[in-house]
């Protein structure tokens, strides 16, 4: 991967917030404006700002999809925050003060722009609705008694609707390339307090039998390789489920010497990873990234651990090391597909 796939998502979310913020500046507008005066100016203003919003905060608040109004002023303050970091980096930071009406429209915008974006995705959006709840939205707007909105411009919102719908096949394109019935990861529940999912990594064949013993044999050589399509596959669920309106989960997935864990360090997932370790490895194993670990027990003495450390064990255990956090594996059979 050239950068990581997070990154390299959020780069797209933020043109496609630019391109709906440019066709929303055609919507709502002030009576008199005097920051920018055509679409070139304001292109130039908006594209920084909806940068810096959409790198800070674009996976921070997705709450409230359906409800435009609570969207809107749940996120209206990480707009204006990155208005005021824009004009500080432009040495303009009066501008703050002295055209505030200015101000308040561009992040009347961006937020808007947001919404539409969130409201409509792929996962768990729906484009019906959000062009509803926008339209209910745009009517909140025009309550202010400040901004000037054409709610009622069926040639621009039908602009703006056509390429929503566009992006959102653009969507769906990318994450279905991550869908697949021959390879997958199936994700197990091992712990309810605290709540911790075990990653697996499932790869299908069509093979005679003669050939599955050559590649159980074989296939050994190759648990790297899967691992790293496996932590990809996290990778990806993981960034979904900061964009859908649902609990972020914790998962704990296996690792060996020499895997690539580049594409979970990231700081939008690290917190969500825990590494299982074998705890015999307590000493040998290296973790130079600062992944949080937990490690499997399997009979090992937890009495002389020196370390502040977590195991997942099988056993009903009750360590007198006071170093030594226990947790109970779940072992009912009880599997999710998430």
């Amino acid at each position: 991967m050239n950068g990581h796939i997070i990154d390299l998502y959020k780069q797209k979310k933020i043109k496609i917030l630019i391109s709906y913020a440019q066709i929303l500046e055609d919507i709502i507008t002030l009576p008199e404006n005097t920051l920018w005066s055509n679409n070139r100016e304001f292109q130039e203003i908006n594209s920084k700002v909806t940068t810096l919003f959409a790198d800070k905060y674009y996976f921070d608040n997705n709450l409230n999809r359906n409800d435009p109004i609570e969207y809107f002023n749940d996120n209206i303050n990480a707009v204006l925050l990155s208005i005021i970091e824009y004009y500080q980096n432009n040495n303009q930071k009066d501008i703050i003060n002295t055209k505030k009406n200015e101000t308040f429209l561009l992040s009347v915008i961006v937020c808007s722009a947001s919404y539409i974006d969130i409201a409509s995705n792929s996962l768990d959006g729906n484009y019906l609705k959000m062009q509803n709840n926008f339209k209910k939205l745009l009517k909140y707007l025009n309550q202010t008694n400040l901004l000037k909105v054409y709610y009622n411009n069926k040639i621009i919102l039908k602009k703006l609707f056509a390429l929503v719908k566009n992006n959102l096949k653009e969507e769906k394109k990318f994450f279905n390339y991550y869908k697949s019935t021959k390879y997958y990861n199936e994700y197990k529940l091992i712990c309810e307090n605290p709540l911790l999912y075990r990653v697996q990594f499932i790869y299908k064949m069509n093979l005679e039998e003669k050939e599955k013993t050559i590649i159980n044999k074989y296939q050994h050589q190759y648990l790297k390789e899967y691992l790293t399509i496996s932590y990809e596959l996290l990778a990806i669920k993981l960034m979904q489920e900061y964009i859908m309106n649902k609990i972020v989960n914790t998962y704990v997935v296996p690792v060996v010497d020499g895997a690539d864990l580049s594409v979970l360090k990231h700081p939008l997932i690290m917190d969500n990873i825990r590494l299982l370790v074998p705890l015999e490895q307590l000493k040998s194993f290296k973790n130079p990234d600062g992944f949080k670990v937990i490690y499997y027990h399997n009979g090992e003495d937890l009495t002389k651990i020196d370390e502040e450390i977590t195991i997942l064990t099988k056993e009903d255990i009750i360590s007198s090391n006071l170093k030594v956090k226990v947790i109970k594996e779940y072992f009912k059979d009880k599997e999710e597909e998430k």
